[in-house]
């Protein structure tokens, strides 16, 4: 009989290693899991990690080392004759993920759309993954301004989302995205008003450990500084660099963020 990985066990330490925000003992921790994984020759244990670890290299701005954990678990998947499945719909979004954080858009608008009718026709259309999925296409069409298209894609995910149990995150999620397409379209209160209330789920739902908690600060602090309301847009990107620091380090996302913080103050300098 064939050897493997405790896959719920691995899932259990690791997100213990979430709760506390310490990103490097994870990466050690998923790495150590995939060394066993290969040694027992378990190729669903090493999908299972090799997913894992390309989500937090993704997050982390490492996007080389993302794309091969990516690429070698879909070849498995392949191996094992899972295409078509809703498993392998989750590693095509997981890889245009990475297309999304490198700018090749559509690379991942295609990854993305293929994923989607995957899902559909396993009769997932109304599922939590269909709604994240379109929350990712959205944000690709807002990318390259097609916004019509982006909003119609965050209705399907708004839609979706109220339909479910227990997808508070990702609600909060789709808040953030609506608020960036909202200043896209000008409608900068109105973006005020969609942060706001992400970050209001963040903080009194989630107790403000959601990874895109940050985000939201980032997304207010920059309708701020376009209405050149300067010390709020400090507050809230400085507020954003703070999680950002807490959930990832010193990554290419938080020097972006602290740019824009530079510029915010130059700005206020200059006012006065």
């Amino acid at each position: 009989m064939d050897q493997r990985i405790d896959v719920n066990q691995f899932y259990q330490g690791l997100d213990e290693f979430f709760a506390k925000s310490d990103t490097r003992h994870a990466m050690e921790y998923m790495e150590s899991w995939l060394a066993e994984a290969e040694k027992l020759q378990d190729i669903y244990g090493q999908i299972s990690v090799l997913n894992e670890l390309g989500a937090l290299c993704r997050a982390m701005g490492l996007t080389d080392r993302a794309t091969a954990y990516y690429l070698r678990a879909k070849q498995y998947m392949k191996d094992l004759n899972l295409e078509g499945t809703g498993d392998y719909a989750t590693m095509l979004i997981n890889e245009g993920d990475v297309f999304v954080n490198t700018g090749e858009d559509e690379k991942a608008l295609a990854l993305f759309q293929e994923a989607k009718k995957i899902l559909e026709e396993c009769g997932l259309g109304g599922s939590y993954q269909m709604a994240a999925l379109c929350n990712n296409i959205s944000m690709i069409y807002r990318r390259t301004g097609r916004l019509e298209e982006a909003e119609h894609a965050l209705d399907t995910a708004f839609r979706i989302i109220r339909g479910l149990d227990d997808c508070i995150g990702e609600l909060g999620t789709t808040y953030v995205n609506l608020g960036e397409l909202q200043v896209k379209q000008n409608k900068l209160r109105m973006a005020e008003e969609s942060f706001r209330e992400a970050i209001r789920i963040y903080e009194e739902q989630l107790n403000g450990a959601d990874v895109h908690y940050s985000m939201a600060c980032a997304g207010l602090a920059q309708v701020y500084y376009i209405l050149k309301d300067y010390p709020q847009a400090e507050t809230y990107y400085q507020k954003a660099l703070t999680l950002i620091d807490r959930d990832f380090g010193r990554t290419q996302y938080y020097d972006l963020v602290q740019k824009n913080l530079d510029l915010v103050r130059k700005a206020a300098g200059e006012q006065k």
